[in-house]
């Protein structure tokens, strides 16, 4: 039976390259430990080996991600929402043209957004936020 472990757990092992979440491969060591222990008390019921395998993929799971602070996934800085606060009163730069009739693109914090503004405002300008509605955001030139 210890074989059987083993094999599972090789391969578990192994699809951790191919489906990555580092979540598999503590699967497979479990599998590598139910295996060895299957090896040492051969009388150990099947009851036990799903028991010890299942807890022990959960167990090795949850310390190896707060044992190891790297491993915890952040979402990376422009992925995250960005908050109301953060961007009114905050500085852009106009990349095409502004009027009150038709939207522009400014660029806020190395991404393009949609604008809107009461006033024209030139390509290349220098622009304060108003407010933000969903993705575009309201701005008027920074001189006014």
């Amino acid at each position: 039976m210890h074989w059987y472990w083993l094999v599972s757990g090789v391969i578990m092992i192994l699809l951790e390259f191919v489906i990555p979440g580092l979540v598999i491969c503590f699967f497979g060591l479990s599998a590598l430990i139910v295996s060895g222990l299957n090896c040492l008390f051969p009388q150990i019921s099947l009851i036990w080996q799903l028991l010890i395998f299942a807890s022990g993929g959960v167990v090795l799971a949850v310390l190896c991600r707060l044992l190891i602070p790297g491993i915890r996934r952040e979402k990376p800085a422009a992925d995250r929402d960005i908050d109301d606060d953060d961007v009114i009163g905050a500085k852009c730069r106009c990349c095409s043209a502004i009027t009150p009739e038709t939207a522009g693109k400014v660029e806020f914090r190395g991404s393009l957004w949609s604008a809107e503004s009461d006033c024209n405002i030139a390509p290349g300008e220098f622009c304060t936020v108003e407010k933000r509605c969903n993705l575009t955001l309201m701005v008027k030139p920074l001189n006014k």
